[in-house]
C-alpha cells in the first residue's frame, strides 16, 4: 500500500490585490474553498488570510494535480463571489499563486502562521511577506507576479 504525504503551503491573492474579502464573509469563503479541495480527495488542514489574499495548508491527494486543483478552486470561488452581491469589490483572483512543499515536521508552525495572518499583516505588508517567502523557497519571482 502506498503512503504519501504532500503538504503544500499555498497563497493566492485577489486581482490587483484589491482588498475585496470582507472579514464577515471570510469564514463562508473558506468553507466554499474547503469543499472544493475535498472534491479532489485532498485534505485542508488550515485556511486563513486577510482582505486581499488567502493562505492554505493542504495535503494534496496523490492522484490530484496542484495546478488543476488551484485552477478549479480559484475559478469556482470567483464564479460564486461574483454572483454574490456581498462581495462588492471582488473582481477576480490574481492569475498566479504561490505553493511550497512543507515538511511534516513544520506542519504545526505553518498552521500557526496561517492562524496569525491578521496580526501578522498589522506589522508587514503582503509584498514584503511574499518577498520573504520567495526568498526562503529559493524562488526568483517578484511578488508583483501575484497580481
Amino acid at each position: 500500500m502506498s503512503k504519501v504525504t504532500a503538504l503544500y503551503h499555498i497563497v493566492f491573492a485577489t486581482k490587483n490585490r484589491v482588498p475585496s474579502i470582507p472579514m464577515e464573509l471570510r469564514e463562508e469563503l473558506y468553507r466554499f474553498i474547503w469543499h472544493e479541495i475535498k472534491t479532489t480527495g485532498s485534505t485542508l488542514y488550515r485556511i486563513g488570510g486577510v482582505s486581499d489574499h488567502v493562505h492554505m495548508l493542504i495535503n494534496l491527494h496523490p492522484s490530484a494535480s496542484l495546478a488543476d486543483m488551484m485552477r478549479d478552486v480559484k475559478s469556482h470561488a470567483a464564479q460564486w463571489m461574483k454572483t454574490d452581491a456581498r462581495f462588492t469589490r471582488f473582481d477576480g483572483w490574481a492569475k498566479e499563486y504561490y505553493a511550497c512543499s512543507v515538511s511534516p515536521q513544520h506542519k504545526d508552525a505553518v498552521i500557526a502562521y496561517i492562524i496569525g495572518q491578521p496580526q501578522h499583516h498589522a506589522k508587514i505588508n503582503f509584498a514584503n511577506e511574499l518577498n520573504r517567502m520567495f526568498e526562503e523557497a529559493g524562488l526568483l519571482n517578484h511578488p508583483d507576479d501575484l497580481k
